[in-house]
């Protein structure tokens, strides 16, 4: 029995408590006008120490600087060429390099 739990927990911290995730949400300038063509990446940090994240998947934003970005798991982290990444999915996940003076 405990080998059966331990087998159970392996493949549950292995699989990362795969749940497919689907981000929707703008790429801009701090002057919210659409970054065209910027490119977005979903991350996901490794349970295991010393171990590099691993890329879920990418896209690039649309003329209106929207993206849909479809991962297996749930991201840690994004990369993104642009000053604001705003989600309307996922609003706590967005992210704002701006600064009040250049806003």
């Amino acid at each position: 029995m405990k080998n059966l739990l331990l087998v159970i927990f392996i493949v549950f911290i292995t699989s990362g408590c795969a749940t497919q995730k689907t981000y929707i949400g703008s790429v801009t300038s701090c002057q919210n006008e659409p970054v065209l063509s910027a490119a977005v990446e979903a991350w996901k940090n490794q349970l295991i120490p010393f171990h590099l994240p691993v890329k879920l998947g990418e896209t690039k934003t649309d003329q209106d600087g929207a993206f849909v970005l479809s991962t297996k798991k749930a991201a840690s982290f994004f990369v993104y060429s642009g000053e604001k990444l705003n989600f309307s999915t996922h609003p706590k996940k967005s992210i704002n390099k701006c600064t009040k003076s250049n806003t």
